[in-house]
């Protein structure tokens, strides 16, 4: 493990040189969490530092991730404790940050898979801006270095190279898995028996009206950033306009050529590929899938009602623990991720996150029985001993202020004007010095006691959870 945190703590100093070369600045600088798109109009006249930077590091990787190709893999897969993998998309923007800073106070360690990496496994000719969406990953995946650089006695994080698009394009046995997954998903939802991916895409040319009719009435397309039971029309107008953004002349050309059903039918699989990734890894990783949209989990959820038996065969999913990180990844407790970088580094230094599993496992025992169809009830469950913890910060912090009050009246009472003598200089001339050598001496001890006392409170979780509750959005 000492090798891999080694690893991992190369690779992100290498990420964050190639950002500062790109962009002259570390990504603090740059950019707060919530301006990264205004902040990458400024590139504009850094073309030639961004294009060299690029050349240099781009290189650099490609080396880096073949020496690492399989130690930081293993590395996740030997880690013990509850650990949670993020899936649904190769993407890592602000929603999957602040679900892995959510889930850091849960779990022991957070498997990411590398989304630098999956901007330069390929040459991703689909997509539009591919230098822009690189630079994002690194902007918002080095917020987590603290982290990497910390001395926890097991890591917090790890970020390992999947290749998942290099082994959906290139290994016989990926593709062979892949379209088995498609059929046994596509089957049950159509109520077909498609017995290649041939029969599938059949259907959708020859049976458009009864392909769009099923996807419609069972809600199976969600459009990017789309609600949840969107009408199909509707949901297919948000995708054209993504796409129509995002994506390359020559992709939407090749989607120009296909009819409607063809086209929602290719939009599906491009949904579910990442779930399919997600599964493996979580299959092989022994973790809890961790999805960081609404719309992601929705078809993780999906795919769990058809394939429930083997799920819970291979112990991806038990069912209490993934309805509590069902739970802590809904935009409902969007607030835990106002804790700061820095402060979760701190935090698992002392092991808190041990704590506040306890303090919830105790609290969600009731819950024994959840499942993924209960996360309502298990969100009510979770936020109502959150707000316990919370509550019980707010009491110790008042109670440390009770006990400091009398202190400071006693004070007061024997001699305060001698302290504020010696504190103000105007007024030094007017009193004793030596009572105010004794009365200051007091009060700064004393002062000492409560700040150092507060700071611990504030350094608890309770106070973590209790700041972030208070504290603004997209904070560092």
């Amino acid at each position: 493990m000492d090798e891999a945190i080694t690893h991992q703590r190369e690779l992100f100093a290498l990420l964050d040189e190639i950002f500062q070369k790109a962009t002259g600045k570390t990504p603090r600088a740059f950019a707060a969490l919530d301006q990264f798109s205004g902040a990458v109009q400024s590139l504009k006249r850094r073309t030639t530092e961004v294009e060299g930077a690029f050349a240099w590091g781009i290189p650099k990787l490609y080396e880096l991730y073949e020496r690492l190709r399989t130690s930081l893999f293993a590395a996740a897969s030997n880690q013990g404790g509850l650990k949670v993998v993020l899936g649904g998309t190769s993407r890592f923007g602000q929603s999957q940050l602040n679900v892995v800073r959510r889930l850091i106070l849960y779990a022991d360690t957070v498997l990411v898979p590398d989304p630098v990496l999956a901007w330069i496994e390929t040459d991703r000719r689909e997509e539009k801006f591919r230098h822009i969406q690189l630079l994002e990953a690194m902007f918002f995946l080095l917020r987590l270095k603290p982290l990497v650089d910390s001395e926890c006695a097991y890591p917090p994080i790890i970020v390992f190279p999947s290749y998942e698009r290099t082994l959906a394009r290139r290994d016989p046995q990926t593709q062979e898995e892949l379209e088995q997954f498609y059929l046994d998903t596509f089957s049950p939802l159509f109520e077909q028996d498609f017995d290649s991916f041939l029969d599938f895409m059949a259907f959708t040319t020859f049976n458009e009206d009864s392909f769009l009719e099923i996807v419609d009435r069972k809600g199976l397309f969600v459009g990017p950033g789309g609600p949840i039971g969107e009408p199909l029309r509707a949901a297919i107008g948000r995708y054209r306009e993504d796409i129509q953004i995002y994506r390359s002349d020559e992709f939407l050309a090749h989607l120009s050529q296909l009819s409607e059903a063809e086209f929602v039918g290719n939009a599906l699989m491009e949904r579910l590929e990442p779930q399919f990734h997600l599964i493996r890894n979580a299959t092989e990783l022994r973790a809890q899938p961790l999805l960081a949209l609404e719309q992601h989990a929705y078809y993780f959820k999906l795919l769990a009602s058809l394939k429930d038996d083997a799920l819970q065969e291979q112990q991806i999913i038990s069912a209490g623990t993934r309805a509590t990180i069902d739970a802590l990844s809904r935009t409902h407790f969007s607030w835990l991720s106002n804790v700061g970088i820095d402060a979760l580094a701190e935090m698992r230094l002392n092991n808190e996150n041990d704590k506040f599993r306890e303090q919830l496992s105790k609290a969600t025992s009731v819950l024994a029985d959840a499942t993924l169809d209960d996360i309502d009830r298990v969100a009510a469950e979770v936020t109502r001993s959150i707000g316990s913890l919370v509550n019980e910060h707010r009491h110790e912090a008042q109670n440390l202020e009770n006990k400091y009050k009398p202190k400071y009246a006693e004070m007061a009472a024997t001699g305060w004007m001698s302290a504020g003598g010696l504190i103000i200089p105007h007024l030094s001339p007017l009193v004793p010095v030596a009572p105010a050598l004794l009365i200051a001496g007091k009060y700064v001890k004393t002062k000492l006691e409560e700040r150092r006392e507060k700071k611990n409170l504030s350094h608890s979780l309770l106070g973590i959870l209790a700041s972030a509750k208070d504290a603004p959005d997209s904070i560092e």
